[in-house]
């Protein structure tokens, strides 16, 4: 094992919001976005990529194509902000994720090509942060008759409020309002920790949620920074309470360089067993490991004797060492 050098794969990038944040000493935004925060680490996993989204499911560039039903978009490389625990650090920041018009077009025809896909999630990189490009995006997937469902996953909200009071954002939230009337769209927002959930992105989320009122939220479990049941309770408590419905929590990916972020599944499991005894249904999220290259696999619970969490079976039922 070597120690981990902080150089070309982990980037920092602070928006003003998160700098303002970190500067009035909230811990859990600091260990999430700044490097400065890193004290020498064992990097232990080597692969960059483990869920194969580049070398296993991207038929062209933009698209992974995992699931029959369901493909996603990478519509760029660009956030905001930069977290340090992104499965896709390889590539965030990195301008070579822009797609041209022709791009574009590969991608829509792709989907169109592939009739069974009937649900598009649009990511990145984050969509808001390339509001012109994913609007194109929303009004021709709108357009294809056999999508039935847009979901668009975004952590601005919460890296930089502000931005949503600019009209070519306005006008993308416009876009998915006026697509919704026809279609579903839903609007993945991250969010890790309560403290997250300040009054500005509170106003934002409440703007979205008037726009388009499928608001669903997914998180990660980030070793030091949110395993404890109080921290995840309050964050999905308040999240339930504003209209934002918990959808997932993830197992941290292992992906080379997020070492540090990734806690014992067996305490992840107690943290979710206790919060199943005491949070509304609604408000508790599927607790998922996406087992590299075999997608997303629920994780029993304590309420059952005798699970071997250390491998599961994959949706073809075959045997994965975790």
């Amino acid at each position: 094992m070597n120690t981990l050098a902080f150089t070309g794969m982990l980037k920092e990038k602070i928006t003003p919001h998160l700098r303002r944040l970190i500067e009035k000493g909230n811990l859990a935004v600091k260990s999430q976005f700044s490097l400065s925060s890193v004290v020498g680490v064992e990097e232990t996993f080597v692969n960059p990529d483990p869920l194969g989204e580049d070398s296993l499911y991207s038929p062209t560039k933009g698209i992974v194509h995992k699931f029959g039903n369901r493909a996603l978009i990478k519509v760029s490389y660009r956030c905001a902000a930069h977290c340090q625990f992104c499965t896709r650090a390889r590539q965030i920041g990195d301008p070579s994720g822009d797609l041209t018009d022709k791009e574009i077009e590969d991608c829509l025809s792709y989907i169109i090509e592939h009739s069974e896909i009937d649900d598009v999630i649009l990511s990145g990189g984050d969509p808001f942060v390339t509001p012109a490009v994913t609007e194109k995006l929303v009004s021709s997937l709108a357009q294809i008759d056999s999508i039935k469902v847009i979901r668009v996953g975004t952590r601005l909200p919460f890296h930089a409020p502000n931005c949503f009071e600019h009209p070519p954002v306005l006008r993308l939230v416009e876009k998915l309002k006026q697509v919704s009337e026809n279609k579903p769209v839903y609007i993945l927002v991250h969010l890790n920790h309560p403290d997250e959930l300040g009054p500005e992105t509170k106003k934002v989320l409440t703007l979205l949620k008037r726009s388009c009122s499928n608001l669903l939220s997914q998180s990660v479990f980030l070793n030091g920074i949110n395993d404890d049941p109080k921290v995840l309770g309050k964050l999905f408590t308040e999240l339930y309470h504003i209209g934002v419905l918990p959808y997932y929590i993830y197992r941290c990916d292992s992906v080379s360089g997020l070492e540090r972020f990734v806690c014992p599944i067996e305490k992840e499991k107690r943290i979710m067993t206790e919060l199943r005894r005491t949070l509304s249904g609604i408000a508790i999220p599927t607790y998922v490991v996406d087992v590299p290259g075999r997608g997303k696999i629920p994780v029993p619970l304590d309420f059952w004797d005798g699970i071997d969490t250390s491998k599961c079976l994959d949706y073809d039922g075959l045997s994965v060492d975790l």
